[in-house]
């Protein structure tokens, strides 16, 4: 009698929750809590709680709260239109501690495998399909982990943010696909990097970056061809080892992020998947 109760009152929880109410975790809580921190998670609308979904970790730039990142009508609008799971991990101190930066709050690499972890057991993540975008210092975020633990993600688009100084020499993470979106008059992030609290520290070079990744995986100047895609104009590499997947997109802004880049983003990682290997 008491298990049959068990069982009538952790279906009508499952039930009454459901996958709105699960968005941000529990009624109760405001966040989805990790060791180390919290992400907030938000699944595409209708999803019905056992199909498997695609998912995007997003990392928000310097002073942003996950929270109104997660709240946004245009990117929750890009998750529904995607059928993607939106997951926005909370920067302690409303920054990274990625490789270079200022601040050393805590392992980011440890946390981001606690909030990925913590994820597939709240929801059904498909693991070929996770990929990995960030704005700014989330850029610069999503770089890091693409450098040093590139198996994380199948995919990563960062935008408007790269290395910091001193910049990794090779990447041992060994990450295959990436597309790289930045603005050329960009002043925050200039593409060539800046100095920053009077020269303590120092923003890396994009195209260095992005030099790294095409030599790492022997890409082929001559077989590169150049594709328009709405304001950006993105350079793709060919004649990669490994089914590598690499771009480098440009457009006349600056210091700006696009929703759209996203959903364009969704689309480079299912294709970049669909590669087959050299």
């Amino acid at each position: 009698m008491v298990h049959s109760l068990k069982m009538l009152v952790t279906l009508v929880f499952l039930g009454f929750y459901g996958t709105g109410a699960f968005a941000q975790c529990l009624p109760s809580e405001k966040s989805c809590t990790v060791p180390g921190g919290f992400y907030h998670a938000v699944p595409p609308p209708g999803w019905d709680g056992a199909t498997p979904l695609p998912a995007l970790v997003y990392f928000h730039g310097f002073r942003e709260m996950a929270a109104d990142v997660a709240a946004r009508e245009d990117i929750r609008a890009v998750g529904a239109r995607s059928g993607v799971l939106l997951i926005v991990p909370q920067g302690e101190g409303l920054t990274w501690s990625h490789p270079g930066s200022p601040a050393k709050n805590r392992d980011e690499f440890a946390f981001i495998e606690a909030v990925i972890t913590d994820a597939k057991a709240r929801f059904r993540i498909d693991p070929a399909q996770l990929w990995a975008s960030g704005f700014s210092q989330g850029a610069s975020m999503v770089w890091a982990i693409a450098c040093h633990r590139g198996a994380m993600f199948s995919a990563y688009v960062p935008i408007a943010g790269a290395f910091w100084r001193p910049e990794p020499e090779n990447c041992p993470g060994g990450v295959r696909r990436i597309r790289h979106i930045h603005g050329l008059s960009d002043g925050t992030v200039p593409l060539t990097g800046r100095p920053i609290r009077n020269g303590a520290f120092h923003q890396g070079d994009v195209y260095r970056a992005i030099g790294l990744m095409k030599s790492a995986h022997a890409c082929r100047p001559e077989a590169s061809r150049t594709m328009r895609l709405g304001a950006l104009t993105c350079e793709i590499a060919g004649g990669c080892t490994d089914g590598a997947a690499l771009e480098f997109c440009l457009h006349p802004g600056g210091h700006d992020f696009d929703p759209s880049w996203l959903e364009s983003g969704w689309e480079f990682a299912r294709r970049a998947q669909k590669k087959p290997e050299n």
